[in-house]
């Protein structure tokens, strides 16, 4: 609360409302350390920036969701119906009875999201590619989405060689486009960078929630 003089000698008071934002963390990973790539204390590489948002959210005074996707039953879109399309184009669910709609519908809880993927083959990983390809098709043609305009921010994370981050925020750019949503930073991570992007991660994460 600030408190300031007027010019004929009233008291007048700012109160200025703190928001406190919801954030989902979608981390694909099953944090299953790999001995050969870069394991900062003992955690994986992609565990280890999941955490780093955690205590950054946490510090800025927050809430947020972590959800393993890994732990996930969550199966691959199946094209189904005329011309490869679904009720997912009409009805924005999905016909299969997995975990996705669940997920999905629960979505518009929170203000902003973060995903966090491994990167395998120069791509984002399996289960991250499964769950964005059936988000693409319930939402990218929905006029009422309650993810559309909504922040977003991209970790990938690439042990061993490092290589491949590019390419796989270059596929967080057209989730963004599809969705419609605010790409507010896009941050590739390697073992030989780490450290440096520790920083970027939580000044992005100062950006998501302000």
């Amino acid at each position: 609360m600030q408190t300031t003089q007027s010019s004929h000698s009233e008291i007048v008071l700012y109160i200025r409302e703190e928001i406190i934002m919801k954030v989902l963390i979608l981390g694909f990973s099953n944090n299953i350390v790999n001995e050969d790539s870069f394991i900062p204390n003992k955690k994986g590489l992609t565990l280890s920036c999941i955490e780093i948002c955690e205590n950054k959210i946490n510090e800025l005074g927050h809430e947020y969701e972590y959800i393993c996707m890994n732990k996930k039953n969550i199966n691959k879109c199946y094209a189904c119906g005329p011309r490869g399309w679904g009720k997912c184009l009409e009805t924005h669910t999905c016909i299969q009875k997995d975990d996705f709609n669940e997920i999905y519908n629960q979505m518009h809880k929170y203000d902003a999201y973060i995903f966090v993927t491994p990167v395998y083959f120069h791509e984002m990983s399996e289960s991250a590619k499964t769950f964005f390809d059936r988000l693409k098709r319930c939402d990218s043609f929905n006029d009422n989405s309650e993810i559309k305009d909504k922040r977003m921010m991209c970790i990938a994370c690439a042990g061993g060689s490092g290589s491949g981050t590019e390419e796989t925020l270059n596929s967080f750019d057209t989730l963004n486009y599809f969705l419609k949503t605010n790409m507010v930073g896009r941050i590739p991570v390697t073992k030989f960078n780490f450290n440096k992007q520790k920083e970027l991660i939580k000044e992005t994460i100062n950006k998501l929630t302000s």
